[in-house]
C-alpha cells in the first residue's frame, strides 16, 4: 500500500474512534516521527522473502538488524533414531508441524544438518568420489525449504559433521579420503556442493551454510582416524572458497570449542588459536575466496573459556569484527543440577539469550535432537526463552 493510501485508511480509522477528527496533515505530522515501514516490525512474515546479508558484525534483512531467535533442529524424529533424513524417509508432516511450533514460538532461525551420518547424501562412487545425490535427495530438499518458507524461519544449512568420518559410519574410509586427498575434495564440491549452491541461491530462507558440525573431532578423536589437521583445515578451505565463489550468501563453520576460533585460547591446546582466520584458511588453500563471513562456535557448560552469556564478543573473539552466531548451546537453564556442569554456571535459558545480545553476538541456536534424551536440550525450555526475547525484542526477531 501506498504511503499516501495508508495515511488516508489511518486517518478515517483514528477520526471513527476519536472525538476530535484528524486531517489527513495531522496524521501525517503524526506519523513523521516514524518511518511507515516499521508498522509490522515484530511481526512474524507469512514467509520468507529476504535475503541475509551482512554488516560489520550483524546480520540485517532488508537493511534492518536481526537476531537470530534460533534453535538446533539437526534431523527428524524417526525409529532407528538415525541422523539420515534427506534422499532416505523425508516426513513432510512432522517438518511442518515442528516448523509451525517454530513459527509459534518466535523462532526465527533453524540450524539443521544435510549429510547427517553421511548414509545417503552425498552419493559415492565406492572410492570416495562424489557423484552427486539422488533424486529423492533434491525433491526432500525443496520440501523443506519451502515448508520453512511458508512458516518464516530462516535455515542455517550445515553441511558436513564429524559423525560421517567416525568408525560407526557405513562410509567413513571414503568421508576420511574425501578430508585427506584434494582431489576427492575437489570432487565433492563440484559435483555435490556447487549444485546445491546454484539450486538455492536464489532462495532467501536458506540464510547461510555451516561447512561442519565440530570438525575437530577430526583430527581429536581416535574414533574419526585422527586426520591430519591441516587437512581438515583444508577441506574447510574449498568449501568455503566454493561457496564465497558461487554464493551470495554468508559461510562459517561451526567449531566445537572457542579455544579453535580465537587467538586468546592458543596456548590452550596444541592446536588452539584461530584455525578458521583468513589467513589460517588460506595457508591450506591458497584462494582469496577461502575465508568465513561469521562465526558459529559452540558452548557447553564443560567449557572453562569463558561463555558469551558472560563475555563480550570482541574478547572472546579476538575483536568481534564478523557476526558471531552460538551454532549450538545447552537447550535449558545452566545450573547446578544441570548436566555436566563442569564450569559452575548458573543462569536461565532466557536471560542467556539476551545476555549474548547486550554482549554482541549476533545469535543463539539452543540445543536439542528430535528425541530430547540426550541432557542437552529440550523444547520447552527453548521455546520459554525464544518467546522471552521475542517479548522484549521484537523487531529484532521479526524486522
Amino acid at each position: 500500500m501506498k504511503k499516501l493510501k495508508l495515511i488516508s485508511l489511518l486517518s478515517i480509522l483514528i477520526g471513527m474512534f476519536s472525538c476530535q477528527k484528524l486531517t489527513d496533515t495531522d496524521v501525517e505530522k503524526e506519523f513523521a516521527l516514524k518511518d511507515i515501514s516499521t508498522l509490522n516490525a515484530g511481526v512474524a512474515p507469512a514467509s520468507i522473502t529476504q535475503a541475509v546479508s551482512i554488516s560489520g558484525n550483524k546480520f540485517y534483512v532488508n537493511q534492518k538488524p536481526i537476531f537470530f531467535n534460533g534453535i538446533n533442529t539437526a534431523w527428524q524424529k524417526q525409529s532407528d533414531y538415525s541422523l539420515d533424513f534427506l534422499g532416505r524417509n523425508f516426513d513432510y508432516a512432522w517438518w511442518n508441524t515442528e516448523f509451525q511450533r517454530y513459527k509459534d514460538n518466535k523462532i526465527n532461525l533453524a540450524r539443521i544438518w544435510i549429510h547427517g551420518s553421511g548414509s545417503h547424501s552425498p552419493s559415492l562412487n565406492g572410492d570416495g568420489l562424489v557423484t552427486g545425490a539422488t533424486s529423492q535427495f533434491w525433491s526432500n530438499m525443496d520440501q523443506l525449504v519451502q515448508l520453512a518458507k511458508s512458516k518464516g524461519v530462516y535455515l542455517m544449512v550445515t553441511f558436513w559433521s564429524f559423525d560421517m568420518v567416525k568408525n560407526t559410519s557405513s562410509k567413513h574410509l571414503q568421508y576420511r579420503q574425501i578430508i585427506n586427498d584434494v582431489n576427492k575434495t575437489q570432487w565433492y564440491t563440484e559435483y555435490f556442493l556447487v549444485p546445491f549452491l546454484q539450486r538455492y541461491e536464489n532462495e532467501p530462507t536458506i540464510m547461510g551454510y555451516d561447512i561442519c558440525n565440530e570438525p575437530e573431532h577430526m583430527w581429536r578423536d581416535a574414533n574419526c582416524g585422527y586426520l591430519n589437521k591441516n587437512n581438515v583445515i583444508r577441506f574447510v578451505a574449498w568449501c568455503a572458497a566454493k561457496i564465497n565463489e558461487f554464493s551470495s550468501k554468508p559461510v562459517t563453520v561451526g567449531s566445537m570449542w572457542i579455544i579453535f576460533n580465537s587467538d586468546r585460547y592458543a596456548s590452550w591446546d596444541t592446536h588452539g588459536g584461530n584455525n578458521y582466520s583468513n589467513a589460517k584458511l588460506q595457508a591450506q588453500y591458497n584462494n582469496s575466496n577461502a575465508y568465513l563471513d561469521f562465526y558459529s562456535p559452540h558452548w557447553y557448560q564443560w567449557q572453562s573459556s569463558g561463555a558469551p552469556f558472560a563475555t563480550s564478543v570482541g574478547y572472546w573473539l579476538d575483536n568481534g569484527n564478523k557476526p558471531v552466531l552460538i551454532g549450538e548451546t545447552p537447550g535449558y537453564n545452566i545450573n547446578s543440577s544441570s548436566y555436566n556442569n563442569a564450569g559452575n554456571w548458573n543462569i536461565t535459558l532466557a536471560n542467556y539469550y539476551k545476555q549474548s545480545y547486550w554482549n554482541g553476538y549476533a545469535g543463539v541456536c539452543a540445543w536439542k535432537n528430535p528425541w530430547e534424551n540426550d541432557n542437552y536440550g529440550n523444547f520447552d525450555a527453548i521455546k520459554t526463552a525464544t518467546n522471552d526475547f521475542y517479548i522484549n525484542y521484537p523487531a529484532l526477531v521479526y524486522p
